[in-house]
């Protein structure tokens, strides 16, 4: 185990975060996003109706692509750390 700060960014490795910006729009934070925020929001409760059927939408293909990308950058951050 990796002590905490002594991992891969405080080495100077760059591993993307979710909130890096790094993470494509394709991805399922980007496909919730745009589906939620199409169109100006009037209420809270159509928020909450919008967030649940984005989130209702989601197949288990698009669930499938996104572990894969997940184990993917894992892997990556894991060899960037390693070599």
């Amino acid at each position: 185990m990796v002590p905490i700060g002594q991992g891969p960014s405080a080495q100077g490795i760059k591993c993307p975060t979710v909130h890096s910006g790094h993470i494509p729009a394709t991805s399922h934070r980007g496909y919730i996003k745009q589906r939620v925020y199409a169109t100006p929001l009037p209420t809270l409760q159509e928020l909450r109706n919008r967030i649940t059927d984005a989130c209702a939408s989601v197949s288990p293909a698009m669930l499938y692509n996104v572990q894969r990308e997940v184990q993917s950058r894992v892997q990556m951050c894991i060899v960037a750390y390693y070599t």
